[in-house]
């Protein structure tokens, strides 16, 4: 198991940006987390919506 900071929302990321005719759903349980995943998404170019 990874732990905080191990890079385990790059396995999903990744996927979303190589799959750009798809698409990824990831379910978050935490609400703080969602806003910082949806702003590093953003940024990486990558189409979110919370």
């Amino acid at each position: 198991m990874l732990l905080i900071g191990g890079g385990k929302s790059l396995l999903f990321m990744v996927l979303a940006y190589l799959n750009y005719t798809s698409v990824t759903v990831v379910v978050v349980l935490f609400r703080a987390l969602i806003k910082d995943l949806a702003t590093r998404i953003c940024a990486r170019g990558i189409n979110c919506v919370e």
